[in-house]
């Protein structure tokens, strides 16, 4: 400790004291310093020390914190298979639960509010499997809070969740399939048919495909909407073909309207178009 000389951090003129290696590495790593001096006055090392518990503290928060979210992700497989044995067992109330802390699991995990999930978060490839989960899971809570009155509001917003997730999930066409039965016997049908509008798209656009289903809503149609728009749309003979649909298909509706043995024919090559267009988009998804 040397006296009687100008501190160079404060000014001041007093007792200075040294400080180490250790120390000019644990500010810099607390605060980014990058002119730390040899010595500084007692007042200035106490505060400079001061600086290092603080920044040491904050290191600690953050490795604690990503040890937390590190165990919080390897708990939600247990969240979900626990769930789903739940739901075999008719436990819905306990299924409900355990699948509702799976969905907030991955919001802490990705630093996310409560109910701001979104498909983008899985874009990357290496996600893609959590997506379909994250579908089934939605798809379960949906059909559990449809059970009560209690629930219907949360019963809507699933579906709406539900919705923008299915689109990019592999189980897109299994799922439209089921929710189309499900509408037949579920207590909430309204809720149930937004659902299946909100995640078919738009109305409109495959006329020869609506002409052979009674409803413009159900899942073979929503399948080929979404064919439309996430394949063929991507490329040129995709959108080549979707002109000459369009423009040709009325036509050839108003031809076969009064042809009972055409049309079942027609709806025989839409049903396995159907089967190809479902595969194309498990692959896709699946990629």
């Amino acid at each position: 400790m040397t006296e009687g000389r100008q501190c160079p951090v404060c000014g001041n003129i007093g007792k200075l004291r040294s400080i180490n290696a250790g120390m000019k590495l644990a500010l810099q790593q607390a605060g980014g310093e990058a002119d730390i001096p040899p010595e500084a006055c007692m007042d200035c090392y106490d505060d400079l020390n001061s600086r290092v518990s603080h920044g040491a503290k904050l290191r600690a928060e953050i490795v604690q914190k990503q040890k937390n979210k590190e165990a919080m992700w390897k708990s939600r497989v247990k969240l979900v298979k626990k769930a789903r044995i739940l739901m075999g067992q008719k436990a819905f109330v306990e299924a409900a639960n355990h699948y509702e802390k799976y969905l907030r699991v991955l919001e802490v995990a990705h630093d996310l509010q409560k109910g701001g999930l979104n498909p983008e978060v899985f874009s990357k490839s290496k996600k893609s499997k959590e997506l379909t989960v994250v579908t089934s899971t939605y798809w379960d809570l949906f059909r559990i809070y449809d059970r009560s009155p209690r629930t219907v509001d949360k019963m809507r917003s699933t579906g709406k969740k539900l919705a923008q997730f299915v689109r990019y999930s592999s189980i897109y066409p299994d799922i439209m399939k089921k929710a189309d039965s499900f509408q037949r016997t579920a207590k909430h049908k309204n809720i149930v048919k937004d659902f299946i509008k909100d995640a078919g798209g738009k109305k409109g656009g495959c006329y020869i495909a609506t002409s052979c289903f009674d409803d413009p809503f159900c899942w073979q149609i929503s399948v080929l909407r979404l064919f439309r728009d996430r394949i063929l749309k991507k490329s040129s003979w995709g959108r080549w073909f979707i002109y000459y649909y369009y423009r040709t298909s009325p036509a050839i509706v108003q031809w076969v309207s009064d042809k009972p043995k055409i049309r079942l024919i027609l709806s025989q090559v839409i049903g396995f178009l159907v089967k190809l267009a479902s595969l194309s988009l498990k692959r896709t998804s699946g990629s």
